[in-house]
């Protein structure tokens, strides 16, 4: 049963995390944002989700906490016969 070689990532899904450096009442506003597109593993996608997190990361308001990409990636098999 050999294993082919994987294929491109699909479906990414993109999530940033950021909390305000304001306070309400004791603690900072999280904020969760899904950057989404109609093909959200175009190429371009992860300069301007980089882009977007050096922007919060040098914010003198907001502080940056995680971002990540999860998706799914297909690898095929074929018989060995």
């Amino acid at each position: 049963m050999p294993l082919g070689t994987p294929g491109d990532p699909t479906a990414s899904l993109w999530r940033i995390t950021a909390q305000s450096r304001d306070s309400a009442g004791d603690y900072p506003v999280t904020f969760n944002v899904d950057a989404t597109t109609d093909n959200p593993d175009a190429p371009a996608v992860p300069d301007i989700v980089q882009k977007f997190v050096d922007m919060i990361e040098t914010s003198a308001d907001f502080r940056f906490v995680s971002a990540s990409r999860t998706y799914s990636q297909a690898q095929p098999i074929t018989p060995t016969g």
